[in-house]
């Protein structure tokens, strides 16, 4: 990879390895590196593909693609069986977000491979495909990147290293091989409707992707390298296609008549059955954006998660900590309050984070996340705030944060004061129903003792005595009668959670 501009990567010696693991709906990747002198180093790529989104029957993920995830993961598993867990990460797309089933695949995988499994929305895909090829290829204009994967297709347009238009749209060349190609019969009617119903997808973000201006156009993924190998045979490193070039492929393909004909030493035999799907989408994006030309490139959404890994695993910078800030700011939240919830939080796990297993990283992050943005739902009203808040962190983009991970933060800033519904605490692939239930009871309990917003903590410490929280509680407000009165009601919350407060 080329030279990073982050100017303290620069003093970096360290050499230990980080690996990134990407389920996507085509194929598996696994790409491992190091960070030497500012640089990352990939020293091991290695890829399985799986075909995850083929047979995706009633939105599950089909028993023989099933099983052949999981014999990919046990191959992923050998490389990776040295690894600590902060120096991997594992992220699913298109396929992993929409599968009824998922959780079910997920809890298998977490069997053969101990690292989580980060399921990202189709936006935070985007963002990481542009991070890694911003990385890789440097571009001081304004550029569009097309990521074409078996499930999705993402865009992003950024100008440098920071991405200004994020997109994901659900068609793919999976997904649109099986609708429109069926028995891989190939018809111009067939190749006709597949490129209607794609730009048909993209028309109310046209108008926004071709304003941006692009200088650059380039393509990552399988699918578009494919393309451009097959229309470019002989070309020696340069694999720039065009629009012409598309068409071509196209016509040859109609003269075919079905993918059985393709000749696979010009394409790879396990891509055969979704190519035509990924030629549909890629003229179709082509002709809608007024594209021409484009180039297609290695680095992918692998790239862009080894890069945000060894920041924050190398270089301990998070940036799901900055989407946090920027949300405190741009709500206008009370800081000092988010400081005071922040120090209960801390007094509470240490004295009940190692029994309740919540004094990991990313545990410590969502709590951390709660205590300062509980309150974002103030700009809409101060009634009802914990309903405000919720809906807020549910449905805002938060890049960084897994599709689970924003659900968890949502929950914890949509429960931290009044009724509980147990049953939104579930259906969690990352976290179990109880670290869940836990850490909403840590928030609570913040809250609760910050209530009337004093500079002093009230609370001194806590033990936990079985199902209780046993508070010792500190200064001029430990013997307040209100303080009193509104852990009497906590309790009544708490119950439905199996918990209890108690004063010394």
């Amino acid at each position: 990879m080329t030279e990073t501009t982050h100017s303290d990567w620069l003093k970096s010696d360290n050499r230990e390895h980080l690996a990134a693991l990407d389920l996507g709906s085509n194929s598996f990747h696994l790409i491992i590196g190091r960070v030497i002198e500012g640089q990352i180093q990939p020293i091991h790529k290695f890829k399985q593909r799986v075909s995850l989104a083929e047979g995706l029957v009633n939105k599950g993920i089909s028993v023989e693609a099933f099983e052949r995830g999981l014999d990919a993961l046990s191959q992923f598993a050998m490389h990776l069986r040295d690894f600590s867990p902060e120096r991997v990460r594992v992220v699913a797309t298109h396929t992993l977000r929409e599968a009824n089933n998922r959780k079910k695949f997920i809890h298998a995988a977490r069997q053969l491979l101990p690292f989580p499994i980060e399921v990202i929305s189709g936006r935070e895909e985007a963002r990481l495909i542009y991070l890694g090829v911003a990385q890789a290829v440097p571009f001081r204009g304004v550029r569009l990147i097309i990521d074409i994967g078996g499930g999705s297709t993402e865009f992003a347009v950024g100008q440098g290293e920071i991405p200004e238009i994020l997109l994901s749209k659900s068609f793919g060349s999976l997904v649109v091989s099986e609708r429109f190609f069926a028995k891989g019969k190939i018809t111009e009617k067939r190749f006709h409707k597949a490129i209607l119903s794609v730009k048909q997808e993209l028309e109310p973000f046209s108008k926004q992707l071709k304003r941006a201006h692009t200088e650059q156009v380039l393509g990552t993924s399988g699918t578009i390298k494919a393309l451009a190998k097959w229309i470019n045979p002989n070309a020696d490193g340069d694999l720039t296609i065009t629009l012409h070039q598309l068409h071509q492929l196209r016509d040859k393909l109609l003269s075919l008549k079905n993918v059985a004909q393709i000749d696979p030493t010009e394409v790879e035999a396990q891509r055969i059955p979704s190519i035509v799907g990924g030629l549909a989408v890629l003229i179709a994006v082509c002709e809608e954006l007024n594209i021409d030309r484009l180039s297609p490139v290695d680095a992918a959404l692998r790239e862009g998660v080894l890069f945000e890994l060894a920041e924050q695993a190398v270089f301990h910078k998070d940036i799901r900590y900055k989407t946090i800030q920027s949300m405190a700011a741009r709500y206008q939240v009370d800081d000092a309050q988010a400081q005071r919830v922040w120090a209960s939080v801390e007094c509470i796990l240490q004295g009940l984070g190692k029994a309740w297993q919540l004094n990991t990283p990313d545990i410590k992050l969502l709590l951390a996340g709660a205590s300062g943005l509980h309150e974002v739902g103030m700009n809409i009203s101060s009634s009802g705030i914990q309903k405000h808040s919720g809906y807020i962190l549910s449905n805002a983009y938060m890049p960084g944060f897994s599709s689970d991970e924003q659900r968890v933060l949502a929950l914890l800033c949509r429960y931290f004061r009044k009724k509980i519904i147990v049953d939104d605490l579930s259906e969690f692939a990352q976290f179990d129903h109880l670290t869940v239930a836990r850490m909403i009871v840590v928030i609570r309990l913040a809250v609760l003792l910050n209530a009337s917003r004093q500079t002093h903590n009230v609370l001194h410490s806590v033990k936990l005595k079985g199902s209780t929280l046993s508070l010792k509680l500190q200064g001029p407000l430990a013997k307040s009668a209100i303080l009193e009165a509104d852990i009497a009601r906590e309790n009544k919350y708490l119950s439905v959670l199996g918990y209890q407060l108690s004063t010394d």
